[in-house]
C-alpha cells in the first residue's frame, strides 16, 4: 500500500470558478463535519499537550493556514478563553468570499485576525505555531516538501499539519454521506479523501526530503496530525525516524 498514488484531481474550492455561493454551500456542510468527524480535536488535543508547558500570561501567535470558514481558528480561540490562554491568531485564505465568511464566523473573537492573500506571503511574519487544516492534500507529492518547508519557516515552535487519511472505507462512507448535500460539497468531499494520506507514504515522502524532526499521530475518523519542528524549537518528545 506504500505506492498509493495520490489522486491529483482539482477540488472546486481551488478552480477560480469557486462562487461566493459555492462556499456557503461548502462550508454549510464541511463545519459542521469539522466539528462532529475530527477535524478540530487533533489540534486541541495537540494544544492541551503543548500548553502545559506554557507562561502564563505569554501570549501566543498562532497562523492558521487556509482558514477557510474560520471553524477551527475559533474553536482554538474557544479553547484558549476557557484555559485563561492567551493567543493571537492570523486566519489567512487566499478566497477573498472565503475569507469573508470566516470574518462573519470569527467577529466576536478580536484575538483572530482574518487576512485575505497568499499564505506564503506572510514570510515577513513569524509565529509561535503554524496551524494548516485540510491544506496539505491539495497540492501534489511533488510539492508537498516544499509546503512544508515554507511553513515551517514561520514557526517558531512547532508547525501542526490535519489532514485526511486516505482508506477505502473512509471513501465509501464519504460517498454515502455526501450523497444528499450540495454538488459542489459532494464532489470536493469525495476527491478530499482520494487525495488524502497514508502514513506510510508519507513517511516516506518525508523521509526522501531528510525532513526527520517529526511526529505523525493517527486520530479517530481517519485523521492525521502531522508534528514538525519549527525553526526554534525543542526537541518533539516521542518517536522519529531513524
Amino acid at each position: 500500500m506504500g505506492d498509493r498514488r495520490r489522486n491529483i484531481g482539482q477540488e472546486r474550492m481551488d478552480s477560480d470558478a469557486f462562487s461566493r455561493q459555492d462556499a456557503i454551500d461548502t462550508f454549510r456542510y464541511l463545519t459542521p463535519v469539522n466539528r462532529l468527524f475530527g477535524g478540530i480535536r487533533p489540534v486541541i488535543s495537540f494544544l492541551k499537550r503543548e500548553s502545559r508547558s506554557w507562561s502564563r500570561g505569554q501570549v501566543y501567535h498562532i497562523l492558521d493556514a487556509g482558514c477557510g470558514a474560520g471553524d477551527v481558528a475559533v474553536a482554538i480561540a474557544r479553547w484558549a478563553r476557557r484555559n485563561n490562554h492567551r493567543i493571537e491568531i492570523d486566519a489567512v485564505d487566499d478566497h477573498q468570499p472565503t475569507l469573508e465568511l470566516a470574518r462573519d464566523r470569527c467577529a466576536g473573537y478580536p484575538e483572530i485576525h482574518p487576512h485575505h492573500g497568499d499564505v506564503f506571503s506572510q514570510t515577513e511574519n513569524r509565529y509561535d505555531y503554524v496551524h494548516a487544516s485540510q491544506f496539505l492534500h491539495h497540492f501534489p507529492d511533488a510539492e508537498v516538501p516544499a509546503v512544508l518547508g515554507a511553513l515551517r519557516e514561520m514557526s517558531n515552535r512547532r508547525l501542526l499539519v490535519n489532514d485526511l487519511i486516505y482508506a477505502p472505507l473512509h471513501y465509501l462512507a464519504t460517498w454515502a454521506l455526501t450523497l444528499f448535500t450540495s454538488s459542489v460539497f459532494r464532489h470536493d468531499a469525495r476527491l478530499s479523501v482520494r487525495r488524502g494520506f497514508q502514513i506510510d507514504s508519507l513517511e516516506q515522502l518525508l523521509r526522501r526530503h531528510d525532513l526527520n524532526d517529526y511526529r505523525i499521530e493517527k486520530h479517530f475518523l481517519y485523521r492525521v496530525l502531522l508534528i514538525m519542528d519549527g525553526t526554534s524549537h525543542t526537541p518533539i518528545e516521542g518517536v522519529t525516524p531513524q
